[in-house]
């Protein structure tokens, strides 16, 4: 069974009054949900694309959110009787390739950026991928372990 067949997914599709955090594995239809979220936010007019954060946890599934967006947006701006409607939804088009639809890696490197200087960051940072992440992660556990004792009590104190 999808998430899409289940009586929780009405709710989370149109009830914009709450925030919902949806565990899921894969497969259950997590993606379709959040872009049917989306678009219902976008269609009631409560907001717009470019004041909305769709955030996620792998590149792969940040594209094919915004694929999905686009295809749904598309269709339904076809089939639209309002004029109302099929200009929002047209508005949300044209934005699209700007929104805000990545990785929490990328967010948070965006807002990190943003506020550079003040962090006391280089605004040139850049994200390590997996393995980069693991050697250093490899390095630092390695001195840590292999340093005096002493070291040791301190990092942890």
């Amino acid at each position: 069974m999808t998430l899409g067949d289940r009586p929780m997914a009405k709710k989370i599709v149109a009830d914009f009054e709450t925030t919902f955090l949806l565990d899921a594995g894969a497969g259950t239809g997590k993606t379709q949900l959040l872009v049917n979220r989306l678009l219902a936010i976008l269609r009631s007019g409560r907001s717009s694309l470019n004041r909305i954060a769709v955030i996620t946890f792998t590149e792969k599934a940040a594209e094919e959110l915004r694929l999905r967006t686009r295809k749904e947006l598309e269709s339904i701006q076809q089939r639209s009787a309002s004029e109302t409607e099929r200009l929002i939804l047209q508005d949300a088009l044209s934005y699209l390739n700007r929104a805000l639809i990545t990785t929490i890696h990328s967010f948070c490197a965006t807002m990190l950026r943003e506020r550079a200087i003040e962090l006391g960051v280089d605004p040139d940072f850049k994200i390590l991928n997996e393995l980069e992440a693991r050697l250093i992660r490899d390095s630092l556990w390695e001195e840590w372990i292999n340093a005096p004792s002493d070291a040791n009590t301190i990092l942890l104190e």
